[in-house]
């Protein structure tokens, strides 16, 4: 993790969050639906118990918070929490549209959660925790607002698919401003030993690590490129000027052309979801 000053960290909070207040409106629409996979998959792995007390850190657009819902029950509760308000505002009409009593929405910090202690039966946090300058500390305050025998549920990606390795040197080689995704420099949890050193040193135990692979395909060029405008990608996009702009979808349209397949361009996904509980 980089080292800068809390006031920096406070800035990068910022602009990550009217980022992602940006993307919302398209974030899990555009694009095969990777979040809500894998949200689904999240939920089933934490098996949780019916009328639980979840938490769901970085809820975004609630690929997890919508099938914890229906998991735990109207006697349950399921409280999402995120920094874009954008985010939290466009799932909260969700939820009031499908009914749903027993879920919420807040606009918090994950490393400044306001919960009492001991408030939930299970934390999760679906590909969120690396957008945290403090992970640390926003795992211990995960562990905080846990009862005790609670536990958390985590997903991270994990490597990338070799046939889109030209697409990390294309950004490389791009004039992008990296600083407008402050995240690439902190830690780094795409492998199970820097999940687990990261938990344990929060105080979970009993990990357990689970890395599940599935393939997606995107129908077109544009489709793909409407996707990466969708997610943490457009950070770095909207830093190149138009000429700049035009010039790097271009370079991506002729690369992709390596990999299509007669239904589209297909990628692989690997994830890591990993389990620990409060002792």
């Amino acid at each position: 993790m980089q080292n800068v000053n809390p006031t920096q960290h406070q800035q990068q909070k910022q602009q990550i969050a009217a980022g992602f207040s940006r993307a919302a409106a398209t974030y899990d629409q555009a694009g095969p639906p990777l979040f809500t996979y894998f949200g689904q998959r999240l939920v089933e792995l934490a098996r949780l118990p019916e009328h639980a007390h979840v938490l769901d850190v970085a809820a975004g657009r609630g690929a997890v918070l919508f099938p914890a819902a229906e998991q735990v029950g109207a006697g349950g509760s399921v409280v999402g929490i995120d920094l874009a308000e954008n985010m939290v505002e466009t799932t909260q009409e969700e939820i009031q549209r499908r009914q749903l009593a027993q879920a919420s929405m807040y606009v918090m910090d994950a490393e400044h959660l306001t919960f009492p202690s001991a408030s939930f039966d299970v934390v999760c946090c679906g590909f969120g925790l690396f957008f945290f300058p403090h992970l640390e500390h926003a795992l211990r305050e995960c562990a905080r607002v846990l009862k005790p025998g609670g536990s958390i549920a985590i997903s991270t990606w994990g490597t990338t698919d070799e046939r889109w390795l030209w697409y990390g040197d294309l950004l490389k080689s791009s004039p992008l401003n990296w600083e407008a995704a402050p995240w690439f420099t902190y830690q780094t949890l795409n492998n199970a030993d820097a999940l687990r050193a990261a938990l344990a040193s929060a105080g979970f135990t009993q990990l357990a690590i689970v890395e599940e692979q599935r393939e997606f395909v995107y129908a077109s060029e544009e489709e793909w490129w409407a996707a990466q405008w969708s997610h943490g990608m457009r950070h770095l996009l909207e830093t190149l000027p138009p000429s700049d702009l035009a010039r790097f979808q271009s370079d991506a349209f002729h690369r992709l052309q390596a990999i299509k397949q007669p239904d589209g361009f297909p990628l692989l996904c690997r994830v890591l979801f990993t389990i620990g509980h409060k002792p």
